[in-house]
């Protein structure tokens, strides 16, 4: 096979395809990133330890392996491994949180429905 100039270096070009998704996210970014997804909405003044407190016992809850620390270098981006098996109690955690806020929302919309279906006398009141 004779190199032409293009391939002369021996590097591979990239596929145009992955180029235009953009640079590939680290495993610490795509951690810190479904942590922030855990810990959720965060009060205006809420201190990130508490915020990390209640990332941790979401975690905790699914595999005992989780510490404080663990979740506090994920956070901070100081973590040089990532396991396959955090990144996926992560992404439970958000699957059900966000499983049970359309279990709450499906509810609502149900009792709102009974709610409105009574008849008027006997509206928001209930039967003795």
């Amino acid at each position: 096979m004779t190199k032409t100039p293009e391939n002369q270096s021996g590097n591979l070009e990239i596929s145009p395809k992955l180029e235009s998704e953009g640079p590939a996210m680290s495993d610490a970014d795509l951690a810190a990133n479904l942590l922030d997804d855990v810990i959720g909405h965060r009060g205006v003044r809420e201190p990130v330890k508490s915020m990390l407190d209640r990332a941790y016992r979401a975690l905790s809850k699914r595999n005992d392996e989780w510490t404080r620390r663990r979740v506090r270098s994920i956070f901070n981006k100081e973590a040089t491994r990532i396991d396959h098996h955090e990144i996926e109690e992560m992404r439970a955690v958000i699957r059900a949180r966000e499983a049970h806020a359309a279990y709450k929302s499906q509810t609502a919309r149900v009792a709102a429905m009974a709610v409105n279906s009574a008849p008027s006398e006997t509206r928001g009141l209930y039967p003795r």
